[in-house]
Parts: C-alpha cells; sequence; structure tokens
C-alpha cells in the first residue's frame, strides 16, 4: 500500500475543496494510505477529512476567542507565508510520502514543489484559467518563480481543456501536464434534488433563477444585479436567488437596496442542500468574470436544468454536443440579451432543460473515478 499527501490551503466550501473531497472518496481504499494537511482546523470539509484520512493543520481554531491562543495562530499563519516553503514543510508536513499533490493552484503547489523527497512523485492540480484568472501570481515573488515550482513537479492535472491551453499557453510545459476531469455524485446530486428546498423557491415569481459561490468580485453578482434591473425596467417578471458564501456579501446586499430589488432577490448563505434549490428553479445563471471548470453548472446539468451563462474556461466542455442553455459573451449586455430572450420565450428554458437532461448521463462518477485510479495507480517516479 502507497502512502499519499494533499495538500489544500483551505478545506472550506469551495469548487476545488469540494473536488478534493470526492476525489479522496473515490480513490480505491485498497491501494492507499492517505493524508491531508491544511492551514486550519474547524472548516466545513473537515470532518470527512478527519474520517476519511490522518488530517493535520497548521493551526486550530480558536473557537473561543482566546486571546492568547489567538495571537499564537496569527504567528503561524504569519510565519507559514514568510518563512521558506521548505522550513514550513518541515514544521508541518509530516512524513515521507510515495505521492505528494497540492489541490489547488497557488500556495499548496508552492509547498508541495518544495519538497526534498527525491522519491515521491509530485503532482499540482490546477482550476483556474491562467488566461483570465491568474490569481496564483499572489503566492509568488513574481512569474518566474511560479515557473520554477512548475517545473519542479512531476505531473501537472488540469481540470479542463481549456484550463490546460491557458496554463500551457503561460508557462509551456505541456509534457507535464494531463486532463483528469473532476469526479461528481450524479446519483446523490439528483436524490438531494428531490428533496424539499430549504428556502422557498416554489412559492417566489416565476420563473426563478438561481445563482451560486462565493460573494467574490470574480462572480459577477453585481453584474446579475444591474442586469435584473433592467430587466424589471424592460416589464419582465422573475425572481433570483443567490447563495454563497463570503465578507463581500454586504456590499451586495447595498447594490441590490440600491437598485430597489430587495422583492425579486434573495440573498442566502451555503446551503447544505443546493441541489434541491437549483432543481426547484428555472434556470440556472452563471455570471462569473472567470471560471475554471465550473463545479455548479456541472451540477445544475446533472440535474436537467437550462444553464444561461457568460463565456468562461470550461462552459463549452460541460454543455458538450448539447445545447444545455446559453453561452454568451462576457460581459453586460450579452448577459442580459441572454436572459432577455428566455424571458420573452419560456420555450427556451424547456427546450433547454430537455437538452440538459440527455448531457446529465455523460456525468456519471463511475467513469470519471475510473480514470482517476486507473492515473494514481500507475504513477512512477520520473
Amino acid at each position: 500500500m502507497k502512502s499519499i499527501l494533499f495538500f489544500s490551503e483551505s478545506l472550506d466550501g469551495g469548487g476545488a475543496e469540494g473536488a478534493l473531497e470526492r476525489l479522496i472518496d473515490n480513490l480505491n481504499p485498497g491501494k492507499w494510505r492517505i493524508s491531508v494537511v491544511s492551514e486550519t482546523d474547524g472548516e466545513m470539509r473537515i470532518p470527512f477529512m478527519k474520517a476519511h484520512a490522518k488530517y493535520h493543520p497548521f493551526i486550530h481554531k480558536n473557537f473561543n476567542n482566546n486571546p492568547i491562543k489567538e495571537l499564537i495562530n496569527r504567528i503561524i499563519l504569519t510565519g507559514s507565508v514568510k518563512l521558506p516553503p521548505s522550513v514550513v514543510r518541515r514544521l508541518y508536513v509530516r512524513g515521507r510520502q510515495d505521492v505528494e499533490v497540492a489541490s489547488c493552484e497557488g500556495y499548496a503547489t508552492k509547498i508541495i514543489s518544495s519538497s526534498t523527497n527525491k522519491k515521491s512523485v509530485k503532482i499540482a492540480y490546477i482550476h483556474t484559467d491562467f488566461a483570465h484568472n491568474h490569481w496564483s501570481l499572489e503566492a509568488y515573488k513574481d512569474a518566474a518563480e511560479e515557473k520554477s515550482c512548475y517545473e519542479r513537479l512531476d505531473h501537472i492535472i488540469c481540470v479542463s481543456e481549456s484550463i490546460r491551453e491557458a496554463f500551457v499557453n503561460t508557462y509551456g510545459l505541456r509534457e507535464k501536464t494531463i486532463v483528469l476531469y473532476n469526479i461528481f455524485e450524479d446519483k446523490k446530486i439528483k436524490s438531494m434534488g428531490e428533496e424539499e428546498p430549504a428556502v422557498p423557491v416554489k412559492s417566489m415569481n416565476r420563473p426563478v433563477f438561481v445563482l451560486a459561490g462565493s460573494f467574490l468580485k470574480v462572480k459577477g453578482f453585481d453584474r446579475f444585479v444591474r442586469v435584473a434591473a433592467r430587466l424589471r425596467d424592460d416589464g419582465f417578471g422573475f425572481s433570483a436567488i443567490i447563495m454563497g458564501m463570503g465578507y463581500e456579501r454586504d456590499e451586495l446586499e447595498k447594490l441590490i437596496a440600491e437598485k430597489k430589488l430587495e422583492n425579486r432577490i434573495s440573498l442566502y448563505e451555503y446551503q447544505s442542500n443546493p441541489y434541491a434549490i437549483i432543481k426547484n428553479a428555472d434556470a440556472f445563471v452563471c455570471s462569473s468574470y472567470s471560471e475554471g471548470y465550473s463545479t455548479v453548472i456541472t451540477e445544475a446539468v446533472i440535474l436537467g436544468k437550462p444553464v444561461i451563462t457568460t463565456r468562461c474556461s470550461g462552459m463549452e466542455e460541460i454543455f458538450g454536443e448539447r445545447e444545455c442553455g446559453i453561452i454568451c459573451e462576457n460581459d453586460e449586455d450579452s448577459l442580459y440579451a441572454a436572459l432577455k430572450s428566455v424571458l420573452e420565450d419560456p420555450n427556451l428554458l424547456k427546450k433547454f432543460a430537455a437538452e440538459s437532461e440527455i448531457r446529465s448521463a455523460d456525468f456519471k462518477k463511475e467513469i470519471r473515478a475510473a480514470a482517476i485510479n486507473e492515473f494514481y495507480e500507475n504513477l512512477e517516479k520520473k
């Protein structure tokens, strides 16, 4: 049995974190001893990690607000950024593994690439579009440092073909890259979609649009609000639900109030069962400026829902050969035109839903899990 380490800066509610959870859940249990390291205990996905792996955080969350513990935690987290990656590894990443994996670009890749274990296979995942949302540079002095980290790795796993092309166009290294699509629990998603939704989506004015993701600028929720105001002013009836988490929620609430859309748009925190809400809505909307291979868009297609999305990485790959909805240009006017078209012709939503239902059959967990296990079980140190 081989040992494998996954390092993730966060284990909260993001798409990359969810992808890591499903990966670990579907690795062949007879083949691996799994370890997981992250910065902070107490986050959303950590109970799962503790149940399925040997888990170790940099710090334990200060639930009692002890000022001394808070100070110590702050020093540790600050030090983990300021210290050389090799020192951070010695302090917090224990043991020697056969395989070491950075679950996401940025800081995690920096830590894994610093490994001095010459016998381990070193891997990094890329979930972001380096052409349009190269946020991972924040973890490095410059692009040259980031590229040098990727050069030290054995494999770079991209979660879509478009993400792979963006990375290769940025740094080259095509020979190290491979595309492995994320696993989705399609049966579980469909089953949870049949449950009673936790928010009053069924009683809202139709059609109901649903959006989900972190409350961050890159998700474009603000431009959806502006588009919604234009559509209302044009006389269209509709409702919208935005589900998410993050510190920028307050700004979004202010914009909704400014546009006098409180009776049209409802904000909710992250929901334990978002699938029932999506299933009972009329369409899923993605207003993002940039995406990787969108988890929630894929989940919406698995649920057989129409999708209206701005053009981001991975969208064509998610739709495949089916017309699951509208992929509009990535600007406010195009999003407005796309939403207006389905409000003017509700039959479009029925057509897109039928196409999504057909496409959903292509996301079976067993197919993607088999491909991922084949990759990991055939790893050899180069």
